[in-house]
């Protein structure tokens, strides 16, 4: 079974999202935690995840950032996710960027040579899905073939509970359920 990797909708006030997201996180322990940042002042954002990173990281889940490697590495987090919005450096700067002690994971929506350039430039895993609003049928056929031929990680997007277990059945590492997880994260059991 693959780990959970949440995603958060996009945060703007950490005082008003963090009991939503303590209580997510009282009743599963993902292996990592995508924190997507409203658009705002670099100030502000930094006292998000300031604010955020103690709670994420104190239960052991790797708190990632969505294309924002600078501040990945200023505030201490694990790693970052560029989404397929980025478009500020390639995945070979960023991975210059930011070393190799965080990690770097690329959302490559449908494209087996994306995530297979993704994976020759230095990213520590990929992740197919719904920016395409792919069907579960074809995250899951991309997930196999990644799974039979990689050895980097892969990370497959689930939009409905339902999709989890079809992900998980077709070699997924990990899976991302849609932000509507925090909503009702019993429901995502898979």
């Amino acid at each position: 079974m693959s780990d959970l990797y949440l995603v958060t909708p996009a945060v703007s006030d950490a005082q008003a999202f963090l009991p939503v997201l303590e209580a997510g996180l009282a009743i599963h322990q993902p292996a990592a935690l995508l924190l997507r940042l409203a658009d705002m002042p670099a100030a502000a954002a930094r006292q998000v995840v300031i604010a955020l990173k103690p709670v994420v990281q104190a239960r052991d889940t790797a708190l990632m950032l969505e294309n924002a490697p600078v501040l990945a590495q200023e505030t201490g987090c694990d790693g970052v996710h560029l989404s397929s919005s980025y478009t500020a450096a390639s995945v070979k700067d960023v991975r210059r960027m930011i070393g190799a002690d965080l990690q770097l994971g690329v959302a490559v929506g449908v494209s087996r040579d994306a995530a297979m350039c993704a994976g020759e430039d230095g990213a520590d895993y990929i992740c197919f899905g719904a920016e395409d609003d792919a069907s579960v049928e074809t995250v899951a056929a991309l997930v196999r073939w990644w799974s039979l031929m990689m050895e980097l990680p892969v990370v497959a997007q689930a939009q409905q509970p339902a999709d989890v277990a079809v992900l998980n059945a077709n070699g997924a590492d990990f899976v991302m359920p849609s932000e509507h997880w925090w909503q009702r994260p019993d429901a995502w059991q898979g």
